[in-house]
Protein backbone atom coordinates (compact mmCIF):
# COMPACT_ATOMS: atom_id res chain seq x y z
CA UNK A 1 0.00 0.00 0.00
CA UNK A 2 1.43 3.49 -1.16
CA UNK A 3 2.16 5.74 1.87
CA UNK A 4 1.33 9.57 2.01
CA UNK A 5 3.59 12.41 2.75
CA UNK A 6 3.26 16.32 3.31
CA UNK A 7 5.79 18.31 1.22
CA UNK A 8 7.71 18.64 4.29
CA UNK A 9 8.21 14.78 4.61
CA UNK A 10 8.55 14.44 0.81
CA UNK A 11 11.43 17.24 0.53
CA UNK A 12 13.36 14.91 3.95
CA UNK A 13 13.42 11.82 2.45
CA UNK A 14 14.45 13.24 -1.11
CA UNK A 15 17.32 15.17 0.81
CA UNK A 16 16.03 18.25 -0.96
CA UNK A 17 14.25 21.61 0.79
CA UNK A 18 10.67 22.22 1.17
CA UNK A 19 11.40 25.06 -1.28
CA UNK A 20 12.98 22.77 -3.64
CA UNK A 21 9.86 20.89 -3.90
CA UNK A 22 7.36 23.47 -4.13
CA UNK A 23 9.28 24.81 -7.29
CA UNK A 24 9.34 22.18 -9.19
CA UNK A 25 5.42 21.96 -8.15
CA UNK A 26 5.24 25.72 -9.72
CA UNK A 27 7.36 24.85 -12.58
CA UNK A 28 4.79 21.52 -13.30
CA UNK A 29 7.46 18.58 -13.35
CA UNK A 30 6.13 17.70 -9.48
CA UNK A 31 2.15 17.57 -9.31
CA UNK A 32 0.96 16.33 -6.20
CA UNK A 33 -1.22 13.32 -6.14
CA UNK A 34 -3.99 14.54 -4.09
CA UNK A 35 -5.01 17.99 -2.20
CA UNK A 36 -7.11 17.96 0.74
CA UNK A 37 -10.03 20.15 1.19
CA UNK A 38 -8.22 22.79 3.05
CA UNK A 39 -5.45 22.81 -0.18
CA UNK A 40 -2.69 20.59 1.66
CA UNK A 41 -0.64 19.09 -0.92
CA UNK A 42 -0.61 15.21 -0.53
CA UNK A 43 2.20 13.11 -2.08
CA UNK A 44 2.79 9.35 -2.52
CA UNK A 45 5.65 6.68 -2.91
CA UNK A 46 5.65 7.21 -6.59
CA UNK A 47 6.00 11.17 -6.43
CA UNK A 48 8.94 10.10 -4.31
CA UNK A 49 10.42 8.47 -6.99
CA UNK A 50 9.88 11.30 -9.51
CA UNK A 51 11.47 13.71 -7.37
CA UNK A 52 14.10 11.60 -6.68
CA UNK A 53 14.80 10.88 -10.43
CA UNK A 54 14.42 14.81 -11.26
CA UNK A 55 17.17 15.40 -8.17
CA UNK A 56 19.00 12.71 -10.42
CA UNK A 57 18.69 14.66 -14.06
CA UNK A 58 19.15 18.30 -12.38
CA UNK A 59 22.36 16.20 -11.46
CA UNK A 60 23.29 15.76 -14.83
CA UNK A 61 22.65 19.65 -15.83
CA UNK A 62 19.19 18.84 -17.20
CA UNK A 63 17.29 22.07 -17.69
CA UNK A 64 13.89 22.14 -16.03
CA UNK A 65 13.04 22.52 -20.39
CA UNK A 66 14.89 19.46 -20.90
CA UNK A 67 13.36 17.83 -18.03
CA UNK A 68 10.08 19.30 -19.29
CA UNK A 69 10.83 17.69 -22.83
CA UNK A 70 11.17 13.71 -21.70
CA UNK A 71 8.02 13.91 -20.51
CA UNK A 72 6.37 15.63 -23.18
CA UNK A 73 7.70 12.28 -25.08
CA UNK A 74 5.64 10.02 -23.23
CA UNK A 75 2.91 12.51 -22.97
CA UNK A 76 2.82 11.97 -19.44
CA UNK A 77 3.85 14.32 -16.53
CA UNK A 78 5.67 11.35 -15.01
CA UNK A 79 9.35 10.89 -15.70
CA UNK A 80 10.01 8.24 -18.14
CA UNK A 81 12.53 6.85 -15.32
CA UNK A 82 10.10 6.84 -12.36
CA UNK A 83 8.22 4.43 -15.01
CA UNK A 84 10.98 2.02 -15.32
CA UNK A 85 11.47 1.92 -11.05
CA UNK A 86 7.53 1.24 -11.48
CA UNK A 87 7.95 -1.56 -13.89
CA UNK A 88 11.00 -2.51 -11.66
CA UNK A 89 8.73 -3.63 -8.85
CA UNK A 90 7.11 -5.96 -11.17
CA UNK A 91 10.00 -7.67 -12.66
CA UNK A 92 13.26 -9.15 -12.22
CA UNK A 93 16.25 -9.80 -13.89
CA UNK A 94 16.76 -7.31 -17.36
CA UNK A 95 14.78 -4.72 -16.08
CA UNK A 96 17.33 -4.54 -12.99
CA UNK A 97 20.01 -4.39 -16.07
CA UNK A 98 18.15 -0.85 -16.94
CA UNK A 99 19.36 0.62 -13.68
CA UNK A 100 23.11 -0.40 -14.21
CA UNK A 101 22.74 1.50 -17.61
CA UNK A 102 21.99 4.57 -15.90
CA UNK A 103 24.57 3.86 -13.13
CA UNK A 104 27.04 3.76 -15.79
CA UNK A 105 25.82 6.98 -17.35
CA UNK A 106 26.46 9.13 -14.00
CA UNK A 107 30.08 7.07 -13.64
CA UNK A 108 30.70 8.12 -17.20
CA UNK A 109 30.07 11.88 -17.25
CA UNK A 110 33.69 12.96 -16.25
CA UNK A 111 34.27 11.18 -19.42
CA UNK A 112 31.92 12.57 -21.26
CA UNK A 113 33.19 16.23 -20.57
CA UNK A 114 36.55 15.90 -21.11
CA UNK A 115 35.53 14.36 -24.79
CA UNK A 116 33.59 17.35 -25.30
CA UNK A 117 36.20 19.42 -24.45
CA UNK A 118 38.84 17.81 -26.53
CA UNK A 119 36.56 17.92 -29.60
CA UNK A 120 35.73 21.83 -29.01
CA UNK A 121 39.64 22.59 -28.92
CA UNK A 122 40.80 20.33 -32.04
CA UNK A 123 37.64 22.33 -33.77
CA UNK A 124 38.70 26.08 -32.56
CA UNK A 125 41.76 24.98 -34.27
CA UNK A 126 41.23 23.52 -37.01
CA UNK A 127 38.83 26.53 -37.90
CA UNK A 128 41.74 28.86 -36.94
CA UNK A 129 44.31 27.42 -39.06
CA UNK A 130 41.52 27.31 -41.81
CA UNK A 131 41.35 31.04 -41.69
CA UNK A 132 44.99 31.93 -41.46
CA UNK A 133 44.99 29.85 -44.55
CA UNK A 134 42.56 31.58 -46.76
CA UNK A 135 43.87 35.11 -45.66
CA UNK A 136 47.05 33.94 -47.00
CA UNK A 137 45.60 32.80 -50.07
CA UNK A 138 44.01 36.40 -50.58
CA UNK A 139 47.48 37.68 -50.85
CA UNK A 140 48.09 35.49 -53.32
CA UNK A 141 47.77 36.49 -57.19
CA UNK A 142 45.01 35.42 -58.63
CA UNK A 143 45.26 32.39 -61.40
CA UNK A 144 43.78 29.28 -61.86
CA UNK A 145 46.87 27.35 -59.59
CA UNK A 146 46.16 29.20 -56.27
CA UNK A 147 41.87 28.88 -57.44
CA UNK A 148 42.98 24.78 -57.11
CA UNK A 149 45.31 25.24 -53.68
CA UNK A 150 42.28 26.80 -52.42
CA UNK A 151 39.56 24.77 -53.29
CA UNK A 152 42.31 21.40 -52.17
CA UNK A 153 42.62 23.17 -48.99
CA UNK A 154 38.99 23.93 -48.26
CA UNK A 155 38.54 19.81 -49.04
CA UNK A 156 41.22 19.11 -46.31
CA UNK A 157 39.82 21.47 -44.08
CA UNK A 158 35.82 19.55 -44.66
CA UNK A 159 37.48 16.25 -44.36
CA UNK A 160 39.45 17.00 -41.03
CA UNK A 161 36.19 18.21 -39.24
CA UNK A 162 34.03 15.47 -40.49
CA UNK A 163 37.34 13.08 -39.25
CA UNK A 164 37.07 14.77 -35.72
CA UNK A 165 33.03 14.56 -36.02
CA UNK A 166 33.32 10.64 -36.96
CA UNK A 167 36.05 9.51 -33.92
CA UNK A 168 33.74 11.95 -31.22
CA UNK A 169 30.75 9.66 -32.62
CA UNK A 170 32.32 6.37 -32.00
CA UNK A 171 33.33 7.20 -28.10
CA UNK A 172 29.95 7.93 -27.35
CA UNK A 173 26.99 6.35 -26.47
CA UNK A 174 23.37 6.95 -25.54
CA UNK A 175 20.72 6.10 -23.36
CA UNK A 176 17.14 5.91 -24.09
CA UNK A 177 14.62 7.29 -21.44
CA UNK A 178 12.17 5.16 -22.82
CA UNK A 179 13.51 1.76 -22.16
CA UNK A 180 16.86 2.76 -20.38
CA UNK A 181 19.24 0.82 -22.86
CA UNK A 182 22.45 2.20 -23.97
CA UNK A 183 23.33 2.24 -27.46
CA UNK A 184 25.37 3.96 -30.43
CA UNK A 185 23.54 5.30 -33.31
CA UNK A 186 24.97 4.86 -36.48
CA UNK A 187 27.47 7.86 -37.68
CA UNK A 188 24.41 9.33 -40.62
CA UNK A 189 22.19 9.11 -37.21
CA UNK A 190 24.57 11.12 -35.47
CA UNK A 191 25.47 14.06 -38.12
CA UNK A 192 21.54 14.20 -39.02
CA UNK A 193 19.87 13.97 -35.53
CA UNK A 194 18.32 16.86 -34.03
CA UNK A 195 20.08 17.85 -30.54
CA UNK A 196 21.05 19.93 -27.51
CA UNK A 197 24.35 19.94 -26.16
CA UNK A 198 23.37 17.20 -24.00
CA UNK A 199 21.11 15.30 -26.01
CA UNK A 200 20.54 13.94 -29.45
CA UNK A 201 16.93 12.73 -30.73
CA UNK A 202 17.39 9.23 -31.53
CA UNK A 203 15.46 6.50 -32.35
CA UNK A 204 16.56 3.52 -29.85
CA UNK A 205 16.75 0.10 -31.95
CA UNK A 206 15.45 -1.72 -28.38
CA UNK A 207 12.22 -0.20 -27.90
CA UNK A 208 12.06 2.07 -31.84
CA UNK A 209 10.83 4.88 -29.74
CA UNK A 210 12.18 8.22 -30.75
CA UNK A 211 13.25 10.52 -28.09
CA UNK A 212 15.51 13.03 -26.82
CA UNK A 213 18.43 10.65 -25.86
CA UNK A 214 21.08 11.65 -23.11
CA UNK A 215 24.55 11.55 -24.56
CA UNK A 216 27.27 10.03 -22.43
CA UNK A 217 30.78 8.15 -22.66
CA UNK A 218 31.60 4.93 -23.54
CA UNK A 219 32.87 2.26 -21.37
CA UNK A 220 36.45 2.18 -21.44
Amino acid sequence: MSRSYTTGDLAKLAGVSVRTVQYYDKRGILSPSDLTEGGRRIYVDSDLEQLRMICFLRELDFSIEQIKRLFAEKKAKLDTTVNLLDRVKNQTGQSLEFLSDISLTMKNQLAWRRLQKRMWISNLATILIFVLCVAWLASRPQSVVWQGVGIGIGLVYVGILLTLSYRFSRKIAYICPNCHQLFQPTYREFVFARHTPKTRKLTCPHCHEKSYCLETAKEA
